[in-house]
Formats: C-alpha cells, sequence, structure tokens
C-alpha cells in the first residue's frame, strides 16, 4: 500500500535527510582530521627520540601542519576514509639512529607500509607492533636490533612481506608467524636466532 506525502511533507522529510547525510561526512572527516592529527604527533615524539644527527635528516618534519608532506610520509584515504591518513612510512637508509619503542603503533594503525631498513636503529622490536594490523609490508633487515621475534607478529595476517635479516635478534623463531596466511617474503637471516624452523611456516 502507498501512501503520497502532501509537498510540504515530502519537502522537510527530503531536508532532514540531506542533513543527516551531511552531518554524517563532517563527523567522518573531522574523525580522520583527529587521526591525522595523531599520526602525526606520534612521529615528532619518535623523532625527539633519535639522535641530533638523524633529527636533522628529518628536519621537514613538524616544518609544515601537514604530516602527508614530510619527508618519507605518503598518505592515502583507504577504503572507509575521508581524509588522507598516513599509511606509508618509507625511511631507508637514512643512517637514523635510536629505538622503536619510542615509536607509538597504535596511533599508526592505517599503516599499510613501513621500512626503516639500512638504518641504525637498536633496541628490540615492541610487541606492541603486532596492532598494525593493515600492515603488508614490514622492512626492517640492515639495523641492529636485538631481543627476540615478537610472538603478536602473528597477528599481522595481511603482511606480505617481513624482513627482518641482518639485525641481532636472537631466541627461536615463533610459530605464529605461520599465521601470516598472505606471506610471500620472508627473510630472517644473519641474526643469532636458534632452534628449529617452525613447521607452521610451511603453510
Amino acid at each position: 500500500m502507498e501512501m503520497d506525502l502532501p509537498p510540504k511533507m515530502l519537502a522537510s522529510l527530503t531536508i532532514t535527510i540531506l542533513i543527516m547525510i551531511m552531518a554524517t561526512s563532517v563527523a567522518l572527516a573531522s574523525s580522520d582530521a583527529a587521526v591525522l592529527e595523531g599520526q602525526a604527533r606520534a612521529l615528532l615524539v619518535w623523532k625527539d627520540s633519535i639522535d641530533n644527527q638523524s633529527q636533522q635528516a628529518l628536519r621537514s618534519w613538524g616544518n609544515t601542519p601537514a604530516p602527508c608532506n614530510w619527508r618519507g610520509i605518503t598518505c592515502g584515504t583507504g577504503v572507509h576514509r575521508h581524509r588522507p591518513v598516513i599509511n606509508d612510512i618509507s625511511l631507508r637508509g637514512m643512517r637514523l639512529r635510536g629505538a622503536l619503542e619510542s615509536l607509538n603503533f597504535s596511533a599508526l594503525r592505517n599503516l599499510t607500509r613501513l621500512d626503516l631498513s639500512h638504518n641504525l636503529l637498536a633496541g628490540s622490536i615492541p610487541p606492541s607492533i603486532e596492532v598494525l594490523g593493515e600492515l603488508h609490508a614490514l622492512l626492517l633487515q640492515g639495523n641492529q636490533i636485538r631481543g627476540s621475534i615478537p610472538l603478536g607478529l602473528g597477528n599481522l595476517t595481511k603482511l606480505h612481506s617481513l624482513m627482518l635479516h641482518e639485525n641481532d635478534l636472537s631466541g627461536e623463531i615463533p610459530s605464529q608467524i605461520g599465521n601470516m596466511s598472505s606471506l610471500v617474503t620472508l627473510n630472517l637471516s644473519s641474526n643469532h636466532l636458534v632452534g628449529h624452523i617452525p613447521c607452521e611456516i610451511g603453510q
């Protein structure tokens, strides 16, 4: 059974729907802006933790309010985004000296690529890295990273490439790496790992 609404009521209903759509769009855009601001803040905190020479290499960070224009930073909108957010950090071979522990990965959940390879990074791989659920490539090779491989890396099920070779990693290879169903490239060579290669990696 169809109902014919009076023209005034129909016009009022149409305006109400348009206002709701606009309000939703504004809210989503505001949310994306807050995400980008949090990402920028996390990067600046990490920059402050590395040595002076490394900070000079990243001197563009903080000079402009838009982190998408900072060196080594790429932004994208993604599937559900209305404004750009940081999804790629590529700082390969810049001789950065510091540690990963000061990097707030929780603020960088939109990352699809993290390339800090061939630097002078020390410390360990923080367990909090497991929150990067959108990550496709984790490239940390050619540093001085020590400690064990976090079990939580197995939660990065979208990871295609995991490169941890040429570091000072020790301990056993976690079987949880076998949970990475999308993994295509894995390199753990030139470390101090012990024990067997887990059969789960064969999956």
